[in-house]
């Protein structure tokens, strides 16, 4: 989910208090999904909500331009799928920025676009893979991935109402792989190709990070992982350096741009 703030600011007291199994799961952003999902002129506009710009549509335009540079660097004629790429802003009417390079576009699908590259910078092409992504927001990286590529199967798992609204936007493209959309309940234990976390696993407790350990990361050939070190203590979240001697062969990647201090990218497996 990627917050910068501090959590009592941005969440306020009381949802502070309503934490239960990850920074976003306050029972704000779990009911802005839902109605996202169900209702067509809240979907129309859900990327220009007020509180959905603080969880997920909050990247400067500043962060845009350095995630073309970056993605430049990896691959100079990627803006050749550009037009692709844009399809991610058909839908929930987000802000869009121009740039001199390619044009109007969302600096959030930007970032989705930089790690796209950075996986197949790491990883080769994603063609014919077997995906699990935790916490999805609402289905842009997994829509960025399936643009220029086709994996076998993408499994999509977050808490249920998240998943709703994930599978609405989703609905509206032709995607080349397998979607599986499922709770962390839902989930057996599995192995995996690739498996992608933005923001997201890192902001677990530690229980939840515990299942998907086991379930999903220990099991996973290869791995992604955008780590940040805003939880509360309660959470007892495990740190990077608990995080690399739990993970076999784990290599920590420097998030350019860094979006908050402690922030990281742990990887795992190669082509």
């Amino acid at each position: 989910m990627g917050l910068k703030m501090n959590l009592k600011r941005f969440l306020g007291k009381s949802n502070i208090a309503k934490l239960t199994t990850s920074i976003s799961n306050n029972g704000t952003y779990p009911d802005f999904c839902v109605k996202a999902s169900l209702d067509t002129i809240i979907f129309d506009n859900f990327r220009k909500n007020n509180y959905y710009v603080k969880i997920l549509e909050h990247v400067s335009k500043e962060h845009g331009q350095t995630y073309i540079d970056e993605t430049f660097k990896i691959d100079k004629n990627f803006h050749r799928n550009i037009e692709s790429f844009k399809e991610n802003d058909n839908y929930g009417n987000p802000d869009l920025y121009e740039f001199k390079e390619i044009g109007l576009i969302s600096t959030t699908t930007l970032r989705y676009v930089k790690v796209l590259h950075d996986l197949q910078k790491y990883f080769g092409e994603l063609n014919n893979l077997k995906i699990c992504e935790i916490g999805v927001g609402y289905g842009g990286q997994c829509r960025i991935n399936n643009s220029i590529n086709s994996p076998a199967s993408y499994t999509l798992v977050d808490i249920k109402q998240a998943l709703m609204l994930c599978q609405r936007y989703l609905d509206n493209y032709a995607l080349k792989s397998q979607l599986l959309y499922k709770t962390m309940n839902e989930l057996a234990i599995d192995s995996y190709d690739l498996v992608i976390s933005n923001y997201a696993f890192t902001e677990l407790t530690r229980e939840i990070q515990d299942v998907y350990l086991k379930k999903v990361i220990l099991n996973s050939k290869r791995g992604y992982i955008t780590y940040n070190e805003i939880s509360p203590d309660s959470f007892r979240s495990y740190k990077r350096d608990e995080l690399l001697k739990i993970i076999p062969n784990s290599r920590i990647i420097e998030e350019v741009p860094l979006t908050h201090p402690k922030n990281c990218i742990i990887t795992w497996g190669n082509i």
